[in-house]
């Protein structure tokens, strides 16, 4: 069996992306909405923030190649 970390899709990002531009902006919308139910432990909601940027910058990149 192999280990690893597993995928998932955000169907409310995926939604807020579908027919809008590739912009900075609806970047950010859609790692809004992706992280819209997270919950963050006592120490770590920083990591929120953190994972919306890092989504955000996922999709950029993908965008400009």
């Amino acid at each position: 069996m192999a280990w690893g970390t597993k995928p998932w899709r955000s169907a409310e990002a995926e939604a807020a992306l579908v027919g809008q531009p590739a912009n900075a902006a609806n970047f950010r919308k859609a790692a809004e909405a992706a992280m819209r139910n997270a919950k963050p432990q006592s120490e770590n909601g920083f990591k929120i923030e953190l994972a919306k940027r890092c989504l955000a910058h996922a999709l950029q990149t993908a965008a400009t190649g």
